[in-house]
């Protein structure tokens, strides 16, 4: 299965019966941002590996060094920055409830996935790095969710998988859209493995040659080959350096007490929370809150919430702006709703947490049974 922008393939394991999928993003020109055809494509080999008994693991990459996957196509989503917001919904609605039913699915994938990620990996394409049992990064890795810098709140599962991060500092990373690099990405938690780019071909052999009986004696057996054929480099990321201050620092604040704090940190420390000033104040508020009310919640219940919260930054015109100004005109000076977070009015945030009321099913319900995931409260 294949298409110009996702290849499929299967490659003889060495030691056992079966097959290893190769999963090949290849949207080259525009670093693999996800389209609703990828999506659509990435769905149907979830449920074309679920049905083969013969695959017994996925390997995950890009067909480029420069990026594994920089996030959704979000102009199209957006309808190319829109002024006022989108009016009718209904295609956004759907593409994102495609992308984070993605999500959801590779994290319930009957088999191990292992994902090379290499270069970028941002926005939706953290979301489905996060899906993998394995994660390994190289030296040249950038992990970010930028989404407050235009306009939106970390999606694709992110309120979840940051709520994982060491320290509680996943609220720091989902308020400012942060930058880190591999290091980092090891010692937060958003990686497993930081492995050389020029060792990629031997893990890509390794992985053929594991042990397939279960999931775990597979990912079990490949951290037990890494852990003897790596060692810990002394070197520190600024996360880790800084990380435990700055977790001491925010510990039981509210969200606006915590952007003060991140304030307070990038006057002192301006490279670790490079890019702040460039957050929408009004979606970095509520990226926090989101944050705070995905901790004890499920990835599907988490999600869910994000969905309604995409719709409400759509018809709002925030997210519209933020892709104006940096993706559609690159004025970069974003007409933001609030000029700072202390503007930010008490009414408005709890107009945009409030779920969302359709019609009909909520869409990501739909698709949940469509592509038998469990729905986890």
């Amino acid at each position: 299965m294949s298409s110009k922008t996702v290849s499929f393939s299967t490659v003889p394991l060495s030691h056992n019966e079966g097959m290893l999928g190769v999963i090949t993003l290849n949207r080259t020109e525009v670093l693999n941002a996800l389209d609703q055809e990828m999506i659509d494509e990435l769905l149907g080999i979830c449920e074309e590996i679920d049905r083969n008994e013969s695959i017994k693991g996925l390997w995950f990459e890009s067909s480029i060094e420069k990026a594994f996957c920089v996030g959704g196509d979000v102009r199209h989503v957006t309808e190319r920055g829109s002024q006022g917001g989108v009016y009718d919904i209904t295609r956004a609605a759907h593409y994102l409830a495609s992308e984070y039913a993605l999500d959801v699915r590779l994290h319930q994938l009957k088999v191990p996935i292992f994902s090379w990620g290499d270069g970028y990996i941002m926005g939706g394409g953290m979301g489905i790095f996060q899906g993998a049992d394995v994660r390994m990064v190289t030296e040249h890795s950038k992990l970010a969710m930028p989404e407050v810098k235009i306009g939106f709140v970390p999606d694709c599962g992110g309120s979840w998988f940051l709520n994982r991060v060491t320290h509680g500092l996943g609220i720091c990373l989902a308020m400012s859209g942060s930058t880190v690099d591999a290091s980092d990405a090891i010692w937060l938690n958003l990686a497993d493995w930081l492995i050389p780019r020029i060792e990629k071909e031997e893990v890509f052999q390794t992985i053929i040659g594991l042990d397939y009986s279960s999931k775990t004696s597979a990912t079990d057996m490949l951290s037990r080959i890494l852990n003897q054929a790596t060692f810990e480099s002394e070197q520190q990321g600024l996360w880790e350096i800084n990380g435990p201050s700055l977790a001491t620092s925010i510990r039981h604040l509210s969200p606006k007490a915590v952007w003060a704090q991140m304030v307070k940190w990038k006057e002192m420390k301006p490279e670790v929370l490079h890019g702040l000033d460039d957050a929408s104040p009004g979606a970095a508020l509520i990226a926090g809150y989101q944050f705070y009310r995905a901790r004890y919640q499920s990835i599907t219940s988490s999600i869910i919430q994000e969905h309604d919260l995409g719709m409400k930054f759509l018809q709002d015109g925030e997210w519209c702006e933020g892709v104006r100004a940096l993706l559609i005109d690159k004025d970069k000076n974003p007409n933001w709703r609030f000029a700072t977070v202390e503007n930010v009015e008490k009414q408005w945030v709890e107009t945009m947490l409030a779920p969302m009321e359709w019609v009909n099913s909520h869409p990501l319900k739909e698709l949940f049974e469509k592509h038998k995931i469990k729905l986890i409260r």
